[in-house]
């Protein structure tokens, strides 16, 4: 790929700073939204386990067994993803980039480029790599959803789903994010609590707000184990409606949502849970469930940060910058997780 530059002549000076794009910080990995996995390659076992007792009366005699023992292994397997572009800085030559040049026709590297354009890579590909990790969908969990029966009821999917799944453009093969595993994973339907959703507006907000708390089981809601605390994973596109929400003026007026801090260090919550805004595919859905449940596995975390710059050849000056990183979503305990828009 050839670097797209609209470039003036240089006749006086040239602001320092240059104007990069703004991106999504991934406050998945960022703020820890989610337990992370490393050091795995393939085929690396994910286990759940429940015990359900059941309570006999005493007789003295041997009494046969009641209750059972649930366990559960799931192999998970991180695809590889990369990303290449490739450029020749020769057609940086006639812009502002030349006065970190070196003098010399062999010259053509710029100390500029690199450090403000270049380094803009890592950035995008963590911004991408969140996006993928929350809502990524392959083409065979599409077809797999659209084959579904729908229905209102629990352990079924709405018909309005399947209509927004289908909308969505699938992504590589092998990857499915969060919601795509939380709608359909081990060849059936999800096991989620189920909400029926709407389109969401400031006015409705926080109703909807109300019904996902309430399908909250009672002891995910009540678990205050470092790290296992009830989270809701909803569309960053709320955060603004929930502010309009709870500031709406009129006689009606109540704060619905409860907004502590500003900038970096702003916490949102509902009824005391905590709100994660992340890229949901649709703006659609919104995921409660325990922190712990939702797992980003990967070979190394900060691989989605990392990238290289070299010689396409020895013998000439295209250059490559590419990036690498593996990465697998999993979603455990679906069974107690609420899924408003399911």
């Amino acid at each position: 790929m050839a670097i797209s530059y609209t470039s003036v002549d240089i006749r006086g000076q040239a602001v320092a700073p240059i104007i990069a794009e703004i991106l999504y910080e991934n406050k998945t990995v960022g703020k820890g939204y989610v337990v992370f996995n490393d050091n795995i390659k393939a085929n690396t076992i994910i286990s759940e386990n429940s015990i359900d007792v059941t309570a006999q009366l005493y007789t003295g005699a041997a009494l046969s067994s009641s209750g059972t023992i649930n366990l559960l292994d799931r192999a998970v397997t991180p695809v590889k993803l990369e990303y290449k572009q490739t450029f020749l800085e020769e057609s940086l030559r006639a812009g502002r980039y030349n006065r970190s040049m070196k003098p010399g026709a062999w010259n053509i590297e710029s100390n500029e480029f690199a450090s403000e354009v270049l380094a803009m890579v890592g950035p995008n590909v963590s911004e991408d790599a969140e996006t993928k990790f929350w809502g990524a969908i392959t083409a065979a969990t599409q077809t797999a959803i659209a084959a579904l029966t729908p229905g209102a009821g629990q352990g079924s999917m709405t018909a309005a789903t399947q209509t927004a799944v289908a909308a969505l453009t699938p992504g590589l093969a092998g990857l499915d994010g969060v919601f795509a595993k939380i709608l359909y994973d081990n060849s059936a339907v999800g096991t989620y609590l189920k909400v029926t959703g709407t389109t969401v507006t400031s006015s409705n907000i926080a109703a909807e707000f109300a019904k996902i708390y309430a399908k909250i089981p009672a002891k995910i809601l009540e678990n205050t184990r470092p790290g296992a605390e009830c989270v809701i994973y909803a569309p960053r596109a709320w955060k603004q409606l929930i502010k309009i929400a709870n500031n709406a003026v009129g006689a009606a007026q109540q704060v619905n949502f409860l907004v502590e801090g500003s900038g970096a260090n702003e916490k949102i919550s509902y009824n005391g849970v905590e709100i994660f805004f992340v890229p949901v595919p649709n703006d659609l859905m919104a995921y409660a469930t325990a922190k712990d449940a939702i797992s980003w596995n990967t070979d190394l975390v900060d691989d989605i940060v990392r990238f290289e710059v070299g010689k396409t050849a020895n013998d000439g000056d295209t250059k490559f910058v590419r990036s690498i990183y593996t990465m697998a979503a999993h979603v455990t305990r679906a069974a107690t997780g609420v899924l408003y828009g399911g």
